[in-house]
């Protein structure tokens, strides 16, 4: 950390001036004075409205102090080493639109951004409110202390240490995060819920924790961007928290990663038109009461898919939050290569409110959709394994090494 380089650097020269002052009672040869450290570089509302480089001072345990929501108009970047501290609920406002921030430290010479005071919440974070320079990146850097007020406070309301807000009828957001630590926030570490598929935001080794809430928010378009790289553990909610905002996939081929935390699904997840999810080996999904995933292209030629496929030493899991019952499987007239393998679907209902469906099991089969489910358990399901609907619901599902546990019925029909 900066503090201790510059504590190393005063003792050295403490050290040198004890040598030349013993030199100088031999040989009366000049002493060196002590350089002494400098105090931070206050930074007031209008410091970030033009064009800014921030350097590192090493005499300067602490670099700059902010003392306000400050709204950041010009190019902004943070070299290796710097220290900002920011007073209470000050934070950055980032509306600088073609502009580009970087704010860059490297793994030796991070950049850190942390509170006056360091206790959890303190200052308010940075949002990104209008920033679509394709070149802005975060990268080995640490975010502390931050979330003591919501970034956005009126709807739709943004919150954590950092937020990407979502945009309409602008050019969309842009935002590369690697290396980059994320701890101590009042409330929850990352917010993307609001971001669709046309932000350019992208996601490498981040480690989000110890916050008081979730460590990421996220939308169903964009949870692609997380991978194992990262960690999202040791926080309050140890889950990635897809919400209800931008839950359609199409026009998407994309696979949501296995974690160090489970997913926590909010509610609908939809798959349709050129929609193609992929649930990977390890992936551990949480499903509150209403959540479920949902296939149906509604137009042929149906080109939608989902395809969760584990393996024996790492299945996929799908259950329900705290054991809760959770909605299930919707396909509906899918002809793509719709595949289950090495899954555990736990709780599973089969309420699905777009639909009006309620108690229909935990894979519901709308217009024989094509399906192979193999080698997965079904465990604890009220009604229903499988439920089809129509003239020969399950004439395109194929299964194989089945295993149900406490199922009320593993086939029915309309």
């Amino acid at each position: 950390m900066k503090t201790k380089q510059n504590n190393f650097l005063k003792l050295i020269f403490l050290s040198v001036s004890f040598v030349f002052m013993t030199s100088c009672e031999e040989d009366d040869s000049p002493v060196e004075p002590v350089q002494e450290l400098l105090p931070p570089i206050v930074l007031d509302c209008d410091s970030f409205k033009e064009d800014q480089i921030l350097t590192d001072d090493p005499l300067r345990p602490v670099d700059f102090v902010v003392t306000c929501w400050a709204t950041v108009k010009g190019d902004l970047r943070i070299e290796p080493g710097v220290v900002i501290e920011f007073e209470r609920h000050a934070g950055l406002y980032i509306a600088n639109k073609s502009k580009e921030l970087q704010i860059k430290g490297t793994p030796d010479l991070p950049v850190i951004l942390s509170g006056t005071e360091k206790q959890k919440g303190f200052w308010r974070g940075l949002l990104f409110a209008e920033s679509h320079n394709l070149n802005n990146l975060i990268e080995h850097s640490v975010i502390e202390y931050a979330g003591s007020q919501d970034l956005k406070p009126t709807s739709p309301i943004y919150r954590g240490s950092l937020a990407v807000q979502g945009v309409s009828g602008t050019t969309p957001q842009a935002l590369n995060l690697r290396n980059v630590e994320i701890s101590n926030s009042g409330n929850i570490g990352l917010d993307l819920h609001g971001i669709s598929k046309a932000a350019k935001v992208n996601t490498e080794n981040l480690n989000l924790t110890k916050n008081n809430g979730v460590p990421v928010q996220i939308s169903a378009e964009m949870t692609h961007i997380l991978d194992g790289s990262s960690n999202f553990q040791g926080n309050v909610k140890d889950f990635v928290n897809i919400t209800t905002t931008n839950y359609e996939l199409q026009e998407q081929n994309v696979s949501w990663k296995k974690l160090n935390v489970p997913y926590l699904i909010d509610g609908r997840v939809h798959i349709k038109k050129n929609g193609h999810l992929n649930i990977e080996a390890g992936a551990n999904l949480v499903f509150r009461t209403n959540a479920y995933l949902q296939v149906a292209p509604l137009l042929p030629p149906y080109q939608a898919s989902l395809k969760i496929v584990g393996n024996s030493g790492e299945p996929v899991s799908l259950q329900g939050y705290e054991s809760n019952f959770w909605g299930g499987i919707y396909l509906g007239h899918t002809q793509e290569d719709n595949r289950i393998e090495h899954a555990h679907i736990k709780n599973a209902k089969g309420d699905f409110p777009v639909g009006n469906l309620q108690d229909k099991g935990a894979i519901y089969l709308h217009a024989q959709p094509k399906l192979q489910v193999l080698n997965s358990v079904f465990e604890d399901i009220p009604n229903c394994a499988f439920y089809g609907y129509g003239t020969d619901p399950f004439e395109n599902l194929t299964v194989n090494n089945l295993n149900f546990i406490n199922v009320a019925s593993e086939y029915c029909a309309n």
